[in-house]
């Protein structure tokens, strides 16, 4: 996708009926057509639901928090440039604390613009983006481009997913969405994926006003399976789990049973400790 290109795409809205006809070739163009770089997209799993992507001069940061277990290791970057996406404003997917460790005056935060009045902003640079708005998050090589899609939250909150594509890979992450009935048109308009991040631990939370219903406001691990299915991507890779405490509950063994439903489903489980990276020959 030339910077021309993106900008016409990037000059208003487009609704989910046009994204096939007119984003699809760009996003599923022959490998020999993508922007070539001497790198290959690194990705990192970060704390939580958070990841860390590389390429070429860029870091860009999804849903990234500081560790909870180990204090002492921090976000990081070893590029020139560093930005970051969040999915949502709750605390274990938008730490600015943490972001403004490796953020520098040229860095910024993107979010969705329904997000985006919900964010403490002091001390980062930020910008709004519409739904299906594909941005440059690479100096305007368009080596790395982003791009909003739908999600749901579990307690009614604005919340989307994020697609990046860069260095002849594409990526969704999915925060900590309910299931939902937008993964066929995500798949048609911007399908396959490499690999696609999912949350798995079918949360429920006693706090405050929120009172545990016994309904999850998060995806199961099936049901993270099957969304990794109908968007076809060839690896789904779990996140957002393994943290129940007193007043915020998961669902019994997430690893266990996501690990059972990929096999029963025939699909390709990529399990990652925090602070490891993806080794895209398991792709």
């Amino acid at each position: 996708m030339t910077r021309r290109e993106l900008l016409r795409y990037s000059a208003s809205a487009i609704s989910i009926a046009a994204i096939p006809s007119v984003l699809k070739a760009q996003l599923n163009t022959a490998e020999n057509e993508l922007p070539q770089n001497n790198t290959t997209m690194k990705i990192q799993r970060l704390a939580w639901a958070g990841i860390k992507i590389e390429l070429d001069k860029t870091t860009l940061f999804i849903d990234a928090t500081s560790y909870a277990e180990e204090k002492d290791r921090k976000l990081t970057v070893d590029t020139e440039y560093c930005h970051a996406l969040i999915t949502h404003h709750h605390s274990d997917h938008y730490d600015p604390e943490a972001l403004k460790t490796v953020f520098n005056n040229r860095s910024r935060l993107y979010c969705h613009q329904d997000v985006m009045p919900w964010l403490d902003t002091r001390a980062l640079q930020t910008q709004s983006v519409p739904l299906y708005q594909p941005i440059d998050v690479s100096k305007w090589t368009s080596d790395l481009v982003a791009i909003p899609v739908p999600a749901v939250d579990g307690f009614g909150h604005p919340q989307v997913s994020w697609i990046v594509q860069g260095g002849g890979k594409k990526i969704i992450h999915c925060g900590d969405t309910l299931w939902h009935g937008y993964w066929r048109d995500i798949a048609n308009a911007y399908g396959p994926f490499d690999i696609a991040f999912m949350p798995i631990n079918a949360a429920r939370l006693n706090q405050g006003k929120v009172i545990d219903t016994g309904i999850p406001a998060v995806m199961n691990p099936e049901q993270a399976v099957v969304a990794s299915k109908l968007l076809n991507a060839k690896v789904v890779c779990p996140i957002h789990y393994g943290r129940a405490s007193e007043n915020y509950f998961e669902t019994p063994q997430p690893e266990e049973n996501f690990l059972h439903f990929a096999k029963e489903r025939n699909a390709k489980p990529l399990l990652l400790k925090e602070g490891e990276y993806i080794k895209w020959t398991h792709v």
